[in-house]
């Protein structure tokens, strides 16, 4: 029996730090009202450097292309970028959609020093990172040629901005329907980060996908297609 179709709710999914829009490649097919902007600073230019800056960012792309209210999705950074907005600007959002997420994220010290001393032994290090030991290698290429189509100060940035980011005190402020999805096996933000955010989010649904890491949305996209799907049903307009 085939499920029923996703809702056309608009939907706004932002990519993590050293990421971009075309991340999202398997949700944008499956979901036609959802759009996928890149961060400044991709292909060229001046990136951000802050998660408050960032969010002010996506709030402004989200009333000039968006003219309604739309649920929000992030990736990693991306997630802290959709939790500060959330926070700033709740009236301007249906729903929340949190994906390798954390309400606090650090960054090693010596992580900073290897992009800008040695950017391709500090790409490969993020792929390790980034996904469970059994992915495909066409998708971890995928992510490794975002990664170098990037400027090394853009993906600098990023992980400066993550590194200051902490909305750990103010998660009880968020009421917005929330989906929290996190891979089995995601090192970066491990599955208790996952769990805290729905703790300390009332009423929120928590998705641990088996078989994926950090980039569950490459790793396992059915099932994560799956769960926004729901949760999209749940969240549209009567």
């Amino acid at each position: 029996m085939m499920a029923t179709p996703a809702p056309l709710v608009p939907m706004v999914l932002v990519h993590g730090a050293g990421g971009v829009g075309q991340l999202w490649q398997n949700q944008l097919l499956a979901f036609p009202r959802a759009l996928a902007p890149d961060l400044p600073g991709r292909p060229g230019g001046p990136g951000l450097s802050s998660i408050p800056d960032m969010a002010g960012w996506l709030l402004r792309f989200i009333d000039d292309r968006v003219h309604a209210r739309c649920v929000l999705g992030g990736h990693s950074l991306g997630a802290a970028v959709a939790l500060q907005a959330a926070l700033d600007a709740p009236a301007r959002l249906q729903g929340l959609i949190l994906m390798g997420a954390g309400a606090r994220l650090r960054v090693r010290a010596e992580f900073f020093e290897l992009i800008r001393t040695s950017y391709g032994d500090a790409v490969e290090e993020l792929l390790r990172w980034w996904f469970a030991p059994r992915a495909a290698p066409r998708i971890v290429d995928r992510a490794r040629q975002a990664l170098r189509s990037l400027a090394p100060t853009v993906v600098h940035d990023d992980f400066w901005a993550a590194d200051r980011f902490d909305v750990m005190a103010r998660l009880g402020e968020i009421t917005l329907p929330t989906l929290i999805i996190c891979g089995e096996e995601d090192r970066m933000t491990p599955v208790k980060y996952a769990r805290y955010l729905h703790e300390q989010i009332a009423g929120s649904r928590l998705v641990i996908v088996p078989d994926a890491g950090h980039m569950v949305i490459l790793e396992q996209p059915r099932t994560v297609n799956e769960a926004i799907a729901e949760f999209l049903r749940a969240v549209a307009p009567s």
